[in-house]
């Protein structure tokens, strides 16, 4: 069923966010399928990019308060996914992924790779290039306008 369809006099904007409900949805079901949740996929993708980080590192490198980094350290600690190691002259410990961490990321990362490589092949020839196109366009100009109007949170 095309989206149209799906969604029929929707607005553009409400068509919009009907979809990327529907896509977050969906990619709840996989994270439930996937043996790391959202904070260890993000964590372990930062630490086999990179060099071991501090919390601070980590905490800006993903954008998240350190007490909310160190509470998915602990916990990612605990599940054995990563383990901490002093230097000699650093106050700081460093955070690095065990090899269990990275067989787990980079097993959970090809199904997930697995599952977008399949929904993209879907798509009608010649225009996965284009789709790609837009979604970054699309993502972008997002950004700008959540960032250009931040809103009030609830008290």
């Amino acid at each position: 069923m095309t989206s149209a369809a799906q969604y029929p006099g929707l607005s553009r904007d409400k068509h919009a966010a009907a979809l990327l409900v529907e896509l977050d949805r969906h990619r709840r079901i996989w994270e439930h399928q996937s043996r790391l949740g959202t904070a260890d996929m993000r964590l372990l993708w930062l630490l086999t990019d990179r060099e071991p980080q501090t919390l601070r590192g980590i905490a800006d490198a993903l954008g998240l308060e350190q007490s909310t980094v160190n509470r998915q350290v602990n916990a990612a600690l605990s599940a054995g996914l990563v383990r901490r190691r002093s230097e000699p002259r650093r106050a700081a410990r460093l955070v690095e992924p065990t090899d269990e961490g990275i067989a787990a990321f980079e097993n959970d990362l090809s199904h997930t790779l697995g599952a977008y490589e399949t929904a993209l092949a879907e798509l009608p020839a010649g225009e996965t290039d284009r789709f790609l196109e837009l979604l970054d366009q699309f993502v972008e100009a997002y950004g700008r306008a959540v960032e250009a109007h931040p809103g009030t949170k609830p008290s």
